[in-house]
């Protein structure tokens, strides 16, 4: 988990308003009122900032989890990781899937499990290994396994997460926060308040923080407890105007976090098993079809590699702008349907015809085709390669696009379900952005030079696609 922390957000706006207060000294009257205007600016746009930040959260939340969580999400949940093993069972005869199964049968009887995990997650030096201590001696009314831990993989396999500070929540700490409630973890946000602050300041980090977090965490699920013993720094301020501080020993509290947890193993008990039993079954399902990715491209790529080809000898052939189109088209439209029979897709061969001119559309819209012919030409000419005819441009250009298509296919179908049925469109904003990321990985200038290498050496010995 990445806990490396920026600066606290309460305290970068500190900082912000203090930086104006000096400007506010420095620059006279009527220069303020420009002053003014940015500051409304900077408001606005930070505000607008953690505005979109939030919607972009929530739509993220839209995409990965169901918007309600009953026994029949997590019965279909189960059922998609059953697919997705059986699929890799299926397709990679040779491999020992065992624990994959095990993982599975354990999903079933879930709801028969008698304890519950809590972790404990938090950056060093905030006092969890202390509480932990303090929470294994209380009877909380369950059975409760505790795990300190700053992974946030181990952290999503608990039922209820304490996620500790010491202070102001940092930018990376409030993004873990929301990838924990983005899998549907029960989370609680603590502030251990240590002898560094005094109960003043407590009372404004601790109303910070409900502020804050308020639209995805509920104020009552934001506690302040002491969880470590040792001096606290008292501070007392007397009638002549004078300030007396000193130091009193502080015990430990978490009766109020204790009631809480109560409340929660008691009221919400199914709940949390539903929710982890829903995230393990995600979890499985992922790792199956990760590990089902790797069989197929393992038969994809040799595949893009000989339709590539296939395509620029049919270029290098006909050297004609109108004819390449046509040419390509076809193969590519033949590739995609190849492709699509080894990434279980279900596309027809009309069905496929239109989705290879709709990525041929793309290719040329997003000004790849001009970039590669540019590239290659110029490769051609700077390594002053020995065969090089009038076509070559060409068909090293329709290699070279094919291959870019038939890579972001890959990447397009490793993001869809196990299996789609017959007759769904594509995602052509997915599609796009998978061109985008291919088409980049492959203009590394050493790949294409070694690329144009092994393409003149095949057309200068290929004379027709029969022979490819």
């Amino acid at each position: 988990m990445a806990l490396k922390l920026a600066k606290p957000i309460l305290l970068t706006g500190i900082g912000i308003s203090a930086g104006f207060g000096l400007w506010d000294s420095f620059w006279h009257s009527s220069l303020m009122q420009g002053g003014e205007l940015i500051v409304a600016l900077l408001i606005a746009g930070g505000s607008g900032f953690w505005w979109l930040k939030h919607k972009r959260y929530q739509q993220r939340v839209s995409r990965v989890v169901p918007s309600s969580l009953d026994p029949q999400a997590v019965e279909e949940a189960i059922a998609l990781a059953e697919k997705a093993i059986y699929s890799l069972e299926r397709e990679a005869k040779d491999r020992d899937i065992s624990s994959l199964k095990q993982q599975l049968a354990q999903l079933t009887q879930a709801d028969k499990r008698q304890s519950l995990q809590l972790a404990i997650v938090g950056e060093k030096k905030v006092g969890k290994t202390s509480l932990k201590e303090i929470l294994e001696q209380r009877e909380i009314g369950e059975k409760l396994r505790f795990t300190e831990t700053d992974s946030l993989e181990l952290a999503k396999g608990s039922d209820l997460v304490l996620f500790f500070t010491a202070g102001d929540l940092t930018d990376s700490q409030w993004q873990v926060i929301q990838e924990l409630l983005l899998y549907r973890l029960r989370v609680l946000l603590i502030l251990n308040t240590p002898d560094r602050y005094l109960p003043e300041d407590h009372a404004l980090i601790l109303q910070q923080l409900r502020q804050r977090v308020g639209d995805l965490i509920p104020a009552e699920d934001v506690l302040a407890i002491a969880a470590s013993t040792g001096a606290l720094k008292v501070r007392q301020h007397r009638e002549d105007g004078s300030v007396v501080e000193w130091l009193e020993d502080q015990s430990a509290e978490v009766s109020n976090l204790s009631h809480c947890l109560q409340a929660i193993f008691s009221q919400e008990r199914e709940q949390l098993v539903l929710a982890s039993t829903w995230r393990q079954a995600v979890g499985l399902k992922e790792q199956a079809k990760q590990l089902l990715n790797e069989v197929r491209r393992h038969r994809a790529n040799p595949l893009v590699e000989k339709y590539q080809w296939i395509a620029a000898a049919t270029a290098f052939a006909n050297p004609v702008a109108a004819g390449d189109l046509l040419a390509t088209a076809a193969i590519n439209t033949q590739m995609l349907v190849d492709l699509s029979a080894i990434y279980q897709q279900k596309l027809s061969f009309s069905q496929a015809s239109t989705a290879a001119a709709t990525i041929g559309q793309l290719i040329v819209k997003l000004g790849l085709v001009e970039l590669s012919t540019q590239t290659i030409g110029s490769i051609l000419k700077t390594n002053a390669f020995s065969y090089v005819a009038g076509g070559a441009v060409q068909g090293i250009s329709a290699a070279y696009l094919t291959r870019i298509a038939g890579l972001s296919l890959i990447e397009y179908f490793q993001e869809q379900e196990i299996s789609v049925e017959e007759g769904k469109g594509f995602n052509l904003a997915r599609m796009s952005a998978s061109l985008k990321q291919v088409f980049a990985q492959n203009q590394r200038t050493a790949f294409l030079s070694s690329f144009v290498k092994q393409a003149v050496a095949r057309l200068s010995s290929k004379s027709s696609p029969q022979t490819v």
